[in-house]
């Protein structure tokens, strides 16, 4: 059953992106209690649905801030929890209690504490574990995770030259952009909100290691192996990020970390830019230190290539990347000429050179090399998933075929994620229905479909990169793993009449 912690948490990712409500509103609902008061009686609304009435508590302090959008907080209340089980909302009530603590009273950033919610309030001193531009990051001890997790905490030094608006905004679209990602080699994040009007938060994973420049020079010389893995996972993340139409911008050895497991995690989205739908990116470049970047140079799609490769020759040769770089100390390591060649290509002086993204360069080192077997996708995760004691009735003579298949991955399953972006599950159950002629599925009621969004993404993001040829294969496959677990019903209604 939905459950009012499910709803608040859902509440919280529509509230803050929208201009309705105001920053306040948001913080003061991060800090409030919600709970159903369920009724045995139907709505008039739709027929066979029980009434839920929500609840929110709050501070006394803060309750008449939110009272100030209760009709907008009931519409989406109303239409978030939609149909997630028997119940409709309809009635929406808040009320002040005294062991809530007050948001508008409060300071949420002292020198001493940094309070994000009742529950988690941060040691400055003892817990501060990096600054920056920034400003500063801290480990706490998640307890419902049971692991250490970060939070980078906006406070920008002085030295900053952007207006701290722009910064601020900077700030939050990095919180937006990293739960919008899900890959092993980018620095995951779980939740990012305001600390009043001045200052915000980012939650995310805690990440024990070295920057990649450190490694190197306490590491090198490096085995074979090693440099073929860090080069291939720091290719493939940076191949997802611009399979999402992003550009990283801010390419460097602080933002790229190795881990005590020896794996790579990318950092730092404060400047990354969407080509698409950024139309309204107000940050200064001239904040961005062109650590990698041709002097005169526009930055493109090619121009991150070029810093990509600065990554890649310094994994390969053990020697920091600056103009007076020497191609040549490629040869001197034992990898892969495929790799080493692939680093040339990326740092040829001119841009048409190079290849076009790191989506190219990848598909460039993976071709005919061992790292190809190593980065492929197998449909045997997705056919566990459908395997999962479900069954799916489709009207008879209608079921799924390849053109269906096709447009359910390259549409319907696309959408899904996308519409998921502040969420780390996608339910299955949801996915399914959006094939056509589906009119039931039957499944064990002690099975849960809310499924870890990675598993739909990684599929995703694989298919779109295959040649035509592969796709139509990959497509085959897909259908067949759901007409496994399919049957044509000839349901009473469309039987005839005798």
């Amino acid at each position: 059953m939905y459950s009012a912690d499910d709803l608040k948490q859902d509440i919280l990712a529509n509230v803050k992106g929208d201009n309705t409500f105001s920053p306040l509103c948001f913080q003061i609902l991060q800090h409030t209690q919600f709970r159903f008061n369920d009724s045995s009686s139907y709505t008039r609304i739709q027929w066979n649905t029980y009434q839920r009435n929500l609840v929110i508590f709050c501070a006394s302090e803060d309750k008449k801030e939110l009272e100030k959008y209760k009709q907008n907080l009931y519409s989406l209340c109303y239409s978030v929890h939609g149909t997630q089980d028997d119940y409709i909302i309809t009635s929406l009530e808040i009320i002040a209690k005294s062991d809530i603590t007050p948001v508008s009273s409060q300071s949420l950033l002292t020198d001493e504490e940094i309070i994000i919610s009742n529950t988690v309030k941060i040691d400055r001193t003892n817990n501060n574990i990096g600054n920056g531009g920034f400003g500063e990051v801290y480990q706490y001890y998640d307890e419902n995770k049971e692991e250490l997790v970060a939070y980078k905490i906006y406070q920008p030094s002085v030295f900053q030259t952007s207006e701290p608006e722009i910064m601020k905004k900077r700030f939050l679209r990095e919180g937006k952009k990293l739960l919008s990602y899900a890959h092993p080699h980018i620095v995951r994040a779980y939740d990012y909100g305001f600390l009043g009007d001045e200052s915000a938060y980012i939650k995310m994973e805690f990440i024990s290691g070295n920057r990649l420049s450190d490694f190197i020079i306490e590491k090198f010389p490096l085995e074979k192996s090693l440099i073929e893995k860090l080069c291939m996972q720091y290719v493939d993340a940076m191949a997802y990020i611009h399979s999402k139409t992003d550009l990283h911008r801010d390419i460097s050895y602080s933002n790229v970390m190795v881990t005590s497991n020896n794996d790579i995690k990318i950092l730092d989205f404060g400047f990354a830019k969407n080509l698409n739908d950024d139309t309204n990116y107000d940050t200064s470049y001239n904040d961005i230190q062109r650590k990698f970047v041709l002097p005169r140079e526009q930055y493109t799609s090619y121009t991150e290539v070029y810093c990509i490769g600065a990554i890649l020759y310094t994994i390969i040769t053990g020697k920091l990347f600056d103009n007076t770089f020497d191609i040549n100390n490629l040869e001197t390591s034992n990898c892969n000429d495929k790799l080493k060649e692939g680093t040339r290509i990326c740092l040829s002086e001119k841009a048409e050179q190079r290849f076009k993204n790191a989506q190219e360069l990848k598909n460039y080192l993976v071709t005919n090399t061992c790292e190809k077997k190593e980065n492929f996708y197998s449909l045997d995760s997705f056919r566990d998933i459908i395997k999962r004691g479900i069954e799916l009735h489709f009207s008879f003579g209608n079921l799924p075929t390849n053109d269906i298949i096709k447009k359910w991955i390259e549409v319907d399953l696309k959408d899904i994620i996308e519409s998921s972006t502040f969420q780390s599950t996608i339910n299955l159950l949801t996915l399914l229905f959006r094939l056509p002629h589906l009119k039931k599925v039957t499944y064990q009621k002690n099975l849960t479909f809310d499924l870890d969004k990675s598993l739909f993404i990684s599929m995703y993001d694989f298919y779109i990169i295959l040649p035509d040829s592969m796709k139509l294969l990959f497509i085959k496959n897909v259908c067949l793993i759901i007409k496994e677990k399919s049957q044509a019903d000839q349901l009473e209604e469309e039987l005839p009449f005798n």
